[in-house]
């Protein structure tokens, strides 16, 4: 039995929190009561920090995703298996910096809408294992109890405002993010952060699942407008990303959330079937619609993936990369997919119900 403060058992609870092993209700009072931080944390404090981080993140992780026998790329080769059995395990640890502490410092003692005392580190100077603490954190402050906290404010912030695995994730949430702020991927596409964007495939396709599933009760065309282009900006430099670091099987997340989404039964009201465009300038109702459609239209990028991979030559060093993105492409009948999503996309064109 490990003998804390009463500042260091609410922080405690707090990362226990994050990492999905206390329910909200524990942690609620402490998010709403402000409270003045130590000096310093005791050495046993710290060190059940330390162990939980190290063993709390690398359980969630296993948990989401990582325990599912899955192909994935290691360089210009495709491995099979779990992710400790595609990467040595030696290899996936987690870094956890200053910043992670001081950020569990802060979210103790103050509330996280609250600018005063602040607590903003410069994106690059956060180690991955910070990165995925706070993805976790992110989701665990999304919680509807916690709304009243100013959690919003959080997120027009650095470093959450770049976060670029928040944005794939939670892209509804960063619609007020200014326009020269883009989701950094570069930490997401090489070594243990591929991993980790491996492991959570299964909560990103359920999340855009979820997205594109709440959009046919949207009324209002402004937010159906923020939201597309949230979705826009996240999946063009996602894509983008994952072109250049030829690791196109991190976006089979899409494909299966794609595969789910446009059944035999796909139809234009699945997307629009709410909104309230009567009387809405022509320009404005084609904007509307195509920031409805904003993942179909984004489906074509993936439809090219599919042509590429078909004019890979078997002596390129690419070629099993390619293979293994066809070998996607076909499981999930992308061509089938392609066609209905350009299919509603053109029925949601104004110019041609003119």
């Amino acid at each position: 039995m490990q003998n804390v403060s009463r500042f260091e058992a609410n922080l405690l609870r707090l990362l226990y929190y994050f990492l999905a092993r206390e329910p909200v209700e524990r942690v609620q009072s402490v998010l709403e009561n402000r409270c003045e931080p130590p000096v310093c944390l005791s050495r046993g404090a710290v060190r059940l920090i330390q162990e939980t981080l190290a063993k709390g993140t690398a359980y969630l992780l296993a948990q989401r995703g990582g325990w599912r026998d899955e192909r994935h790329l290691r360089g210009f080769r495709v491995v099979s298996g779990r992710l400790w059995e595609r990467t040595e395990p030696a290899q996936l640890g987690l870094s956890f910096s200053q910043h992670t502490l001081r950020f569990l410092l802060w979210i103790t003692s103050a509330r996280p809408g609250d600018k005063s005392p602040t607590w903003q580190p410069e994106h690059g100077k956060l180690t991955l294992g910070d990165l995925v603490l706070l993805y976790f954190a992110h989701q665990g402050l999304r919680d509807p109890k916690l709304e009243s906290l100013g959690v919003a404010a959080l997120r027009v912030r650095e470093p959450f405002s770049s976060h670029g695995l928040c944005w794939l994730a939670f892209p509804e949430d960063f619609v007020q993010v200014p326009a020269d702020v883009q989701p950094d991927f570069t930490p997401w596409m090489t070594g243990v952060g591929a991993c980790v964007l491996e492991a959570l495939q299964p909560d990103l396709e359920a999340r855009w699942i979820f997205v594109e599933s709440c959009k046919e009760r949207i009324e209002q065309p402004a937010t159906m407008r923020a939201l597309g282009t949230a979705q826009e900006r996240v999946l063009t430099a996602f894509l983008n990303a994952a072109e250049k670091a030829q690791r196109r099987d991190l976006a089979r997340f899409l494909l299966r959330a794609c595969h789910q989404l446009l059944g035999e039964a796909a139809n234009p009201s699945m997307w629009t079937g709410a909104l309230q465009t009567a009387g809405q300038r022509l320009t404005d109702r084609s904007a509307t619609y195509q920031a409805a459609t904003a993942l179909l239209r984004q489906f074509e990028r993936l439809g090219a993936w599919a042509a590429w991979g078909k004019s890979v030559w078997r002596f390129d060093d690419e070629y099993p990369a390619a293979q293994l993105y066809l070998s996607d492409w076909e499981t999930y009948h992308g061509d089938v997919l392609l066609h209905r999503a350009q299919k509603i996309v053109r029925s949601l064109d104004p110019m041609r119900q003119v």
